[in-house]
């Protein structure tokens, strides 16, 4: 009799949770599954506009040739992402990281603290945003150019400092993004705060008996504990660096889709996927390789 209380105990609760998923499954198949084997569609595909309505016709990988081989800025768009993404990546993950330190630590105002800097993810799609990214305000406030009409001229000032070229042009990528990737770290602050906040008080208090200081809790106690923490935070970001917005390939494949060339769109998009699944597969790799194994 237990046993039988038990299982219909549990399947009325697999009842209900198939009934509180059954819009979110509905909304998948429809709008992303339907849609997403379209796509697949027309990247091989010409469509054509009849009064019979939209007749598609196999054209094998002739989107995909076109958009390698006759578009001549399509490959450097694609190459200009993944070198972004893998300069603003780890600056991204560091800025996120050294913030959510500072935000776990006890002080009056915290709270307040925590809101102001995750503020950037609930208004970065809203519609002052876009005014302010509107290329009519030329407001100092949001020009971070080096044309003489923004803030500062870093090329300049960092010259002065007869540093590398390498490192004066990574340090020059840094500043003039130093306001939109502080925006882009909202949610890694909050994932970085909820693996604090996981960590067991006790590790710390056994380190301070052994006589560890704060810089060696923070390479073994710290950093090793959020190694799981850390390869979600890569993963966010990557995808969110690669499907952002104002990313070229990105912007330009919806302004074909709006032109009504969506196997064009669809080509450079699929393209684009298996690029960045790569990507992604190696940074992962990398990471698994020579840091989690390592703190393992």
């Amino acid at each position: 009799m237990a046993k039988k209380k038990v299982k219909g105990i549990e399947a009325l609760r697999r009842k209900y949770g198939y009934t509180f998923v059954a819009h979110w499954i509905f909304g998948l198949i429809v709008f992303f599954a339907v849609p997403l084997v379209y796509s697949v569609i027309y990247s091989f595909s010409n469509n054509e506009m009849t009064e019979n309505g939209i007749v598609i016709k196999l054209v094998g990988l002739k989107n995909y040739t076109d958009a390698l081989f006759v578009d001549p800025s399509y490959l450097d768009n694609v190459r200009d992402s993944i070198v972004s993404m893998f300069y603003s990546l780890p600056m991204i993950v560091a800025i996120s990281f050294i913030l959510a330190v500072l935000l776990n630590q006890k002080y009056r105002g915290r709270t307040v603290m925590r809101i102001i800097f995750f503020l950037p993810v609930i208004i970065e799609s809203s519609v002052i945003v876009r005014l302010l990214s509107d290329p009519s305000i030329n407001s100092p406030i949001f020009n971070f150019s080096t044309d003489g009409q923004g803030i500062m001229d870093y090329d300049a000032i960092l010259g002065n400092l007869s540093l590398p070229v390498q490192i004066i042009d990574f340090l020059t990528f840094f500043l003039k993004n130093a306001v939109s990737l502080t925006w882009s770290c909202g949610v890694q602050i909050i994932l970085f705060l909820a693996g604090l906040q996981s960590i067991p008080e006790s590790l710390y208090e056994v380190s301070k008996i052994e006589g560890a200081n704060k810089w060696e809790e923070f390479w073994q106690i710290t950093v090793p504990m959020l190694r799981h923490v850390l390869s979600l935070v890569i993963i966010y970001t990557m995808i969110s660096k690669f499907t952002a917005s104002d990313n070229t390939i990105v912007s330009s494949s919806i302004d074909l889709m709006r032109n009504n060339y969506l196997n064009a769109a669809s080509a450079m998009l699929w393209f684009y996927f298996v690029i960045v699944l790569a990507v992604v597969g190696l940074v992962l790799f990398l990471y698994n390789r020579f840091c989690l194994r390592r703190w393992d």
